[in-house]
């Protein structure tokens, strides 16, 4: 993975770290276009890394317990 990945990977779990959001208010938080964002988290969450929960029609993303030990 790139440097820009790795970047923007640690700042995304730092982030649901926190509290887990939606697609667009992570996106909004982050200054990322949310279709380039939404890819990215379901591509952690395939690597097991994020789950996912639907709230309604919106997609709350919060990492897995492994990964917020790190």
């Amino acid at each position: 993975m790139s440097t820009i990945g790795l970047n923007t990977e640690a700042k995304i779990i730092s982030k649901l770290n926190d509290k887990p959001c939606s697609v667009s208010q992570l996106a909004q938080d982050l200054k990322i276009r949310r279709d380039f964002l939404a890819g990215f988290l379901e591509a952690m969450r395939l690597t097991g890394k994020l789950e996912v929960i639907d709230v309604g029609r919106a997609k709350v993303y919060r990492p897995i317990k492994e990964v917020q030990k790190q």
